[in-house]
């Protein structure tokens, strides 16, 4: 008795969901009652619902796995382009049969026997789906430049006709929504303020914003199909739009001035550290993972047009955080400006002498360096052990270097004295620094910060630590 594993596939969900009438049930009745017929005993049915362009159905991807195992001697399926619409992967599939001596039925397609038959039959499969494929598309566009709304989910906002489903109408549930997000962006110009204002994110935002179908068209080409892929790509800046016969939420006039701003800022981000040698605070910022930051300079897509943007980057390769260069820049600049460390900084310059605090310093670093020079007499005469020299020299060592670096705080005070003059002209720097005096003003504040320290991005939170 042959034992067999049947084997049936449809392309479309709506294929498999008219219950006994389905094409799916169809061709597992046909392949059952075929079975019973021959007196087959059936082991086991795989099935899928995806096109047969698509190796990596999980069906028929089971079933290969099993050949190997031969626990059936025979795979039944109703015609040749259930099993796949890509010559090579059919081959591919039937070889395998024959190398574990696995034989097959095809119930539509008795004749099928040898491998040039197969050959022939496997072409002709793949050949209808390039020609079914072509004529959808044909069929796609003109229902499209008709003013139908074809393909996919309606956006939010809309929905679709209870006459036509080609046809889509406002939802009077989110239609308002949508409407007062573009309202509230032409009045904030801000995508990331008017996401937090509807609880959504900066990307959604701008899928609502630069959609034309909220003016009343409809699009074709925003997505690029592959015959040999269940994904499909976006294509930017390359889809056309017609007039839809949909009503539009948004005016045109509102819709034109939502783009006009969404220029400018693309503009800005283009322009912001154009001609500058690095950003502001490039080398001195650290991220999170305790790793300096450097100025990074990107390309950014919109609407077809390239443009360039800068941002803070770690430099740890395994991290590759990047944050905006604007709104870093910006903190940092008011934590700085507001920053009573500086409004202080002339009367910490007049409260100490810097020669009598250096000559001071000094005097404490020799004392120590005669101690050493004693401990090492006393050791070489057997006066102390190995222990009691190693405990000294590291005592010795640990209070030297303190007061250097005590020693080095007063240089950079003394430093900052022939540099600053007051608070009020660095505020007005850091305020007012253009790309002429942009390494002048880095200067400046490399005499006064000693590093920046990002503590989280999101919300943003840095700690400034002053030389």
């Amino acid at each position: 008795m042959q034992i067999v594993a049947i084997y049936i596939r449809v392309s479309k969900k709506e294929q498999a969901k008219r219950g006994v009438e389905s094409s799916l049930s169809l061709q597992l009745k046909k392949c059952t009652d075929y079975c019973n017929e021959k007196g087959y005993k059936i082991l086991k049915v795989y099935q899928d619902v995806e096109s047969g362009g698509h190796d990596d159905r999980e069906g028929f991807v089971e079933l290969q796995k099993q050949l190997n195992k031969k626990i059936f001697t025979k795979i039944v399926f109703w015609e040749i382009s259930r099993i796949a619409r890509i010559t090579s992967t059919g081959m591919k599939f039937f070889e395998s049969l024959d190398k574990y001596g696995i034989t097959f039925d095809s119930i539509s397609q008795p004749f099928i026997k040898d491998v040039m038959t197969l050959g022939i039959f496997l072409s002709i499969a793949a050949q209808e789906r390039i020609q079914l494929s072509e004529r959808v598309k044909s069929n796609s566009l003109e229902r499209t430049k008709m003013g139908f709304f074809v393909r996919g989910v309606p956006p939010k906002g809309y929905k679709r006709s209870e006459e036509d489903s080609k046809l889509i109408v406002p939802d009077p549930k989110n239609a308002p929504m949508i409407l007062r997000i573009f309202e509230t962006y032409s009045q904030t110009g801000n995508l990331t303020e008017t996401g937090r204002q509807f609880g959504k994110t900066k990307n959604e935002i701008v899928s609502i914003i630069d959609n034309r179908i909220y003016i009343g068209e409809v699009v074709h080409g925003k997505y690029k199909g592959n015959l040999y892929s269940k994904y499909r790509e976006q294509k930017k800046g390359q889809e056309t739009w017609y007039k839809g016969l949909h009503e539009p939420i948004i005016p045109k006039e509102l819709f034109d001035y939502c783009q006009k701003l969404r220029e400018a800022n693309f503009r800005l981000s283009q322009s912001y550290g154009e001609g500058k040698p690095y950003l502001l605070f490039s080398g001195i910022v650290k991220c999170t993972c305790n790793y300096k930051m450097f100025q990074l300079k990107r390309k950014r897509e919109y609407r077809g047009k390239e443009y360039d943007y800068y941002s803070y980057c770690c430099s740890n390769s395994n991290h590759k955080k990047s944050f905006s260069s604007r709104k870093l820049d910006s903190s940092i600049k008011n934590f700085l400006i507001n920053s009573e460390y500086l409004k202080k900084i002339n009367e910490v310059k007049t409260n100490f002498n810097y020669g009598n605090e250096k000559e001071k310093i000094e005097k404490d670093i020799k004392k120590l360096m005669d101690e050493k020079e004693r401990t090492i007499t006393l050791y070489q005469k057997g006066f102390i052990d190995d222990e009691r020299l190693e405990s000294q020299f590291k005592d010795i060592k640990n209070k030297i270097e303190n007061l250097n670096l005590k020693l080095l705080s007063l240089k950079s005070v003394k430093e900052s004295d022939n540099v600053i003059e007051n608070f009020e002209k660095l505020k007005y720097i850091i305020e007012n620094y253009s790309e002429q005096d942009i390494i002048e003003t880095r200067v400046i504040l490399k005499l006064l910060i000693k590093e920046i320290s990002i503590i989280s991005f999101k919300p943003l939170e840095f700690s400034i630590i002053f030389r």
